[in-house]
């Protein structure tokens, strides 16, 4: 029975790997919806939650409490006037059943229809679509892991902690648990930057986190950015929800594409639906790039040292699995500049930058000149008759 059981955690924790490393292998990068997508639900809500999923979440961050009864609902705060519409109070007061009939409020103030969720449905909401990450449920850490234990379905799960890394994983190492841990680094010294990576990479978790209000900390620098890439396997997390967090960077397409091109390859924003078209858009690019990349390949004789730089440059960017929308644009723009020069052109065709004959350039200049002749005539006629 307890090789069983010791196999069964073997095959959830690669499973939870596996559905990590599958938006890497695929070239595409990590999205993180921060509460779920909070543009028409509130916060930690079953609607966001689903809602963040179908945008194309990969996973989706949730903030978890403990209620009287021993119940595990998604809550940011212990208060829950200030998320529900409740009267003062806390939610260790609250028996399960109570909190239920609690209703969520908006990002706004006001009170929506969404009741507060369990991680039972939040569980639900994610099976087959991708994973969660849990905030304040590092003090919950043992209870978590039996939770999740004794649940037949396996999805990937982080239990968010300031815990340095090393006692974060030897929690995990020693529990046996499914649950993969993600330690936050917020220092400023590059060796302990990258050792609290290789310690997460050599254990296989899934995500590695930074942060830090400086825009110049180290780990946003490109040199510490290359060890990011070393291992494709593992996305570095930038949460640009709060900008704060993030050297203070924008959470839109300007900051993202700016921490991406830096080596961060997972993305934690409020706003899902936004970062969903980035990174389509980052899918199209790649996609010409690629046939950029075949055209130059199927000239007979590639000639000029502009062009084979630029068909180089385009062969390591889209080699880059997790290359931003910008890196790939500027490539794409490079090698298209330098094939349109080398494309051939017959003796009577006309060549890029020659000035062509069209019929409504004809009609512009007969038109131009009858104005002229006309202008003509008339100071002749004033003149003669002064």
């Amino acid at each position: 029975m307890k090789r069983l059981m010791t196999f069964a955690l073997l095959c959830a924790a690669l499973f939870c790997f596996a559905f990590a490393a599958s938006a890497a292998d695929e070239g595409a990068l990590v999205a993180v919806a921060f509460r779920g997508d909070t543009s028409a639900y509130p916060p930690n809500s079953l609607g966001a939650i689903e809602a963040a999923f179908d945008a194309g979440a990969d996973y989706v961050s949730v903030s978890v409490q403990k209620t009287a009864d021993g119940a595990f609902v998604l809550l940011e705060d212990r208060a829950l006037s200030v998320q529900c519409d409740a009267e003062e109070g806390e939610i260790s007061s609250l028996k399960l059943s109570d909190v239920q009939k609690l209703h969520l409020k908006n990002l706004n103030g006001t009170v929506s229809h969404e009741p507060v969720a369990t991680l039972e449905e939040a569980l639900a909401a994610a099976a087959g679509k991708g994973g969660l990450i849990l905030d304040n449920a590092w003090a919950y850490r043992d209870e978590l892991s039996a939770f999740f234990g004794s649940r037949s379905a396996v999805i990937p799960v982080c239990i968010r902690t300031v815990a340095s890394a090393k006692h974060a994983l030897q929690w995990q190492q020693e529990s046996g648990t499914v649950v993969s841990v993600l330690p936050v680094y917020r220092g400023n010294v590059v060796f302990n930057a990258i050792a609290h990576w290789n310690r997460l990479q050599t254990a296989n978790m899934p995500l590695v986190q930074f942060q830090s209000k400086n825009y110049f900390n180290v780990f946003y620098q490109k040199f510490t950015a290359k060890r990011f890439h070393a291992n494709s396997r593992v996305s570095a997390l930038a949460p640009t929800y709060d900008p704060i967090l993030c050297g203070r960077r924008p959470d839109d397409a300007t900051g993202w594409d700016d921490l991406i091109s830096r080596g961060f390859s997972a993305i934690e924003t409020g706003n899902i639906r936004s970062l969903a078209a980035y990174i389509r858009q980052t899918q199209t690019e790649r996609a010409a790039l690629e046939a950029l990349i075949d055209q130059a390949e199927a000239v007979p004789h590639v000639k000029g040292a502009a062009l084979e730089e630029a068909y180089l440059t385009a062969i390591d960017t889209h080699a880059e699995k997790r290359a931003s929308l910008s890196q790939l644009q500027s490539a794409e723009s490079a090698l298209q500049s330098e094939l349109r020069l080398l494309t051939p052109v017959g003796e009577n065709e006309p060549r890029p930058g020659d000035w062509q004959v069209t019929l409504g350039k004809i009609i512009v200049i007969v038109i131009f000149g009858a104005l002229l002749l006309g202008f003509d005539v008339f100071v002749y006629k004033k003149k003669k008759k002064a």
